[in-house]
């Protein structure tokens, strides 16, 4: 083989190697970030899972407003729907932005930790606004005004 049919078959496998890794790590300690402000989020239901029982329920998912990414919560535990704050299973803590919506980044973030974590999800947004009795008119004032 030679040195330049070396040099392609290196970067062949360099490049297979960053297509099986995606670009997502993990998110920081909740001692480091204990909350997390979400904008364009939306709430995903697992509904089918590989072992992994704890993850079942419902999640918050959104663009990170202190950094733009995308990030995904562990386990919904509790939620204020007048302050439009959750506590995860983690123990963080979410405040939602504005109105749902969707993330680039957010989905990208979620598809690789449905794939990290063996599950499959479902939009819940719409389910979770009409059980926590949320008014989007009134999430749009406040964020108009």
């Amino acid at each position: 083989m030679s040195k330049d049919e070396l040099l392609k078959h290196q970067m062949r496998d360099i490049i297979a190697d960053l297509e099986a890794r995606p670009n997502i790590w993990g998110a920081a300690s909740v001692k480091a970030e204990p909350e997390k402000w979400l904008e364009a989020w939306q709430v995903l239901r697992v509904v089918k899972t590989n072992g992994f029982e704890d993850r079942f329920g419902l999640h918050f998912a959104g663009t990170n407003k202190a950094d733009f990414n995308g990030a995904v919560s562990s386990k919904i535990e509790t939620f204020d729907p007048v302050t439009m704050r959750g506590t995860t299973a983690s123990g963080r803590v979410y405040q939602l932005v504005g109105i749902p919506g969707f993330s680039g980044d957010a989905q990208y973030v979620l598809d690789n930790w449905c794939r990290f974590n063996q599950v499959e999800v479902e939009i819940a947004t719409d389910d979770f606004i009409e059980q926590c009795g949320i008014s989007l008119d009134c999430i749009s004032k406040k964020t108009e005004g």
